[in-house]
């Protein structure tokens, strides 16, 4: 009797030691997927604290520009930090490169404006700064040529109050 109960005992050890098919998987843990790599942190809008103003169409006078420095820096930023919107082969003079991309260089010096906490925005041949409401400066920072224009001579006129 007792070989009886052994016989079926030896044949799953038999099954078992010599890989059998009647024989139960091994069971493995699961591997956790890969944790996704950190993404970097959204990058903050600069958002001008000041109220917008209405455009009243005032005449601008020529005035002494109180911001070309704060719009040359923001050119100079520009021309460093992406050089693929300029062919540095074609200038007018003075670092007035050729613009490839007229619409990302101003877009980029408008950002570069922003990133030193000053009010500007874009419009279509001109940039417009203001540090307070009380005035604004227009400037053209591209010539009809498609080269840079900057330093002083971007200034265009000053606007009495803000017209943005």
């Amino acid at each position: 009797m007792k070989a009886r109960r052994l016989l079926p005992c030896l044949a799953i050890l038999a099954a078992v030691a010599c890989g059998g098919s009647d024989a139960p998987a091994p069971i493995t843990a699961a591997t956790p997927p890969p944790s996704p790599e950190p993404s970097a942190p959204p990058v903050a809008t600069f958002t001008c604290p000041l109220p917008a103003l209405p455009d009243l169409h005032n005449t601008c006078p020529k005035l002494t520009p109180q911001h070309w420095q704060i719009v040359e820096n923001a050119i100079q930023k520009t021309i460093q930090e992406h050089p693929e919107l300029f062919d540095f082969n074609e200038e007018l003079g003075g670092g007035s490169w050729k613009v490839l991309d007229r619409e990302k260089y101003i877009n980029t010096t408008v950002e570069n404006i922003h990133a030193q906490g000053v009010c500007s925005r874009a419009e279509v041949e001109e940039i417009q700064v203001k540090t307070t409401n009380d005035f604004n400066e227009q400037y053209n920072i591209w010539v009809s040529s498609g080269h840079v224009r900057h330093g002083p001579g971007a200034y265009i006129t000053t606007c009495f109050p803000a017209q943005f």
